[in-house]
């Protein structure tokens, strides 16, 4: 008919179709979170857990979901492997503050990772924590292992691991993500990542340790081994051996080789070296402070190319900047500094390397400024403001 009404009668009759169809479709559908609790979880921190998460792992492998963690205190005693699957707390949990609210897993699993991550599988918004049920730390496998490609670590925090968050050494971890992360009195490796076939990031992560009596003498912070394309930033380092280290070898790991990356706008406080680089590694130093005991920057050995720019070095006891070797080292535009009395060490201290460029540097010691080994072919040192016998200003 000319006048519309069987088109509405139609239009009607489709609005009220559709809606029964869906509901009905959804119902077969099945949730898109499994959650620890409603599999047997009880959360109280002293009831072993494991076996929840096992189940909830499970179900999530067979229908695809993410696996949730609902507030919570949650004893965990055996590793645990995640492929292609989410563990999560709350999106919006804390997990910078002292105080967080995201749920708590407790572990003691001391023969395996806590969590083995594979194929793309992420961990966000969890408080771990590692109990040494009385005993002192010793060392055991990492909290969180990486063993496959585009795995993340996010807004998480660990406390009191020996090894805080690690590739595995011998499998290709290629766009890796660990960002947001709080690593609290880690006892030898807050960070370890090698094996990278592609483009990787650390962002935005803190590894403090204030209380653990090995990881200023032994520990570091954040080490690379072989990555290709990796990117850390925002990072800081603090109370550790070495902030930020450069491998070619690592102990324990099957991959060799050097990273190609850059480290931006980190910064290193109270260690003994904030930065340091042995190997054929190429790296670019862009911004932020290191503040150390016995050396800012480190080139140590190898075929390295390090280019600074920008960057606040500072030491007590040893140079802020010392070239071992490396086959190009340049330095512009940086804030160089040893003022610590009673002290003979200079500002920079160049003692090898192929060649060295130096320049525009602002360059402060209480003693000699720059030592640089005679005989040495191809160092460049100069347009830099250079102040000696400088004293420390008051605390």
């Amino acid at each position: 008919m000319k006048d519309g009404r069987p088109k509405l009668l139609i239009a009607a009759i489709v609005m009220f179709v559709v809606p029964v169809m869906s509901n009905a479709a959804a119902k077969e559908l099945p949730a898109s979170v499994v959650s620890v609790r409603d599999l047997g979880a009880v959360g109280d921190g002293v009831a072993d857990d494991t076996p929840a998460f096992e189940k909830a792992i499970a179900a999530s492998a067979k229908y695809g979901l993410q696996i949730q963690v609902p507030p919570g205190r949650y004893r965990i005693t055996k590793g645990l492997s995640l492929a292609t699957q989410t563990l999560s707390g709350p999106p919006a949990a804390v997990w910078v503050a002292d105080d967080v609210s995201a749920p708590t897993i407790v572990c003691s699993v001391s023969e395996a990772p806590v969590f083995r991550l594979t194929k793309g599988a992420c961990i966000h918004g969890l408080n771990i924590i590692c109990d040494w049920q009385g005993k002192e730390p010793s060392p055991r496998p990492p909290v969180i292992e990486i063993a496959g490609v585009g795995c993340r670590v996010s807004e998480t925090t660990i406390r009191s691991a020996w090894i805080g968050i690690a590739a595995d050494g011998k499998s290709n971890v290629g766009r890796a993500c660990i960002e947001k992360c709080f690593i609290v009195d880690c006892h030898h490796v807050g960070v370890r990542l090698t094996g990278t076939w592609d483009v990787s990031w650390v962002s935005k992560v803190e590894v403090w340790s204030p209380a653990s009596k090995t990881f200023p003498q032994t520990g570091v912070a954040y080490q690379f081994g072989k990555n290709d394309v990796l990117l850390v930033s925002d990072c800081f380092a603090y109370r550790a051996q070495v902030g930020y280290q450069f491998l070619d070898e690592i102990q324990g790991c099957e991959i060799k080789g050097g990273t190609w990356g850059s480290l931006s706008n980190c910064v290193s406080d109270f260690c003994s070296t904030g930065v340091e680089i042995k190997g054929a590694h190429t790296i670019s130093v862009v911004g932020g402070s290191h503040w150390s005991h016995f050396g800012g920057l480190a080139v140590r050995s190898g075929e390295a190319q390090v280019r600074v720019s920008g960057v606040e070095l500072a030491a007590n006891g040893a140079p802020a900047l010392l070239v071992e070797g490396g086959d190009l080292v340049t330095v512009s535009s940086c804030q160089i500094r040893r003022l610590q009395e009673g002290r003979d060490a200079p500002a920079v201290r160049i003692t090898g390397g192929k060649s060295t460029v130096l320049t525009g540097c602002v360059i402060a010691s209480s003693t000699k400024a720059v030592e640089i080994k005679e005989g040495l072919k191809d160092v460049v040192v100069e347009n830099n403001v250079v102040r000696e016998n400088v004293k420390a200003p008051p605390p």
